[in-house]
């Protein structure tokens, strides 16, 4: 029998998990409940006070603060990293950064890896549970088809490689040269003027509603507020004190 490695008694433990995360309810046939559906919603680049609910006076975050006061408000918590990648290096793995290999920025250029692929993602150990498990957003963590989410335990994957977009025209403007980033499981797509907010909230519901029949796991990385700063006309127009419009579509 061949050595074990780490990431192979991960993905084990993990399927190990999963038929224990549920206990079977016995009702005469013995029919097993079904496991939670799982969401995991990371914004890029904001500030714990940066929203309303943990002591922002300057910004308007119902939507926000409406998922604070209906489930759990952590008081004591830290993020992997103060940037993107390292920080989403250990969201993904569970580990710090340097654990996960990944100390800074992955490169924002198609070809270039970034989080090692022996790394063992959460994605992959629900996908070894038996979850379906789907990315929306911001990747930035490796452009090569190894790293991409579908690389790394995603059977579906939308959104951007880079460190970030225009969300209309969807080119990484940050360092020249510029260059489209936009990608479904690993093909690139062309949906120019349309506002990637929006896109990503269709993208969501269409994964969940795919997946309604079975246990599935979304990671959605929300590319904002990370720059450019963009709203969409309505937020443009001030209206009160805090611009109180009804949240924009993807903050719903």
């Amino acid at each position: 029998m061949g050595k074990q490695t780490r990431r192979d008694f991960l993905k084990v433990l993990g399927l190990t998990a999963g038929s224990l995360m549920m206990p079977q309810a016995v009702f005469g046939n013995q029919k097993t409940a079904r496991k939670p559906n799982v969401v995991l919603i990371f914004t890029d680049d904001q500030g714990s006070i940066d929203v309303n609910c943990y002591g922002a006076k300057d910004l308007y975050t119902e939507n926000l603060d409406c998922l604070a006061a209906e489930g759990t408000r952590f008081t004591q918590f830290y993020v992997g990293a103060p940037v993107c990648s390292p920080s989403r290096a250990a969201l993904m793995t569970g580990r710090y950064p340097r654990c996960a290999g990944l100390l800074s920025n992955a490169p924002s250029d198609k070809g270039r890896p970034g989080m090692p692929t022996e790394q063992v993602t959460i994605a992959e150990m629900m996908k070894s549970a038996g979850y379906a498990t789907g990315h929306v957003g911001k990747w930035h963590l490796g452009y090569t088809p190894e790293t991409m989410p579908n690389g790394q335990g995603y059977d579906y994957s939308f959104g951007h490689m880079g460190g970030c977009i225009d969300n209309y025209s969807h080119f990484f403007y940050w360092q020249g040269p510029n260059r489209h980033d936009l990608w479904r499981n690993g093909t690139e797509v062309w949906r120019e003027g349309e506002f990637f907010g929006d896109l990503m909230v269709d993208e969501c519901k269409k994964f969940i509603d795919g997946h309604k029949d079975e246990p599935f796991f979304l990671y959605w990385a929300i590319n904002m507020p990370h720059y450019p700063l963009q709203g969409i006309e309505k937020w443009r127009k001030p209206h009160g004190e805090y611009m109180r419009h009804s949240s924009p579509r993807w903050m719903n």
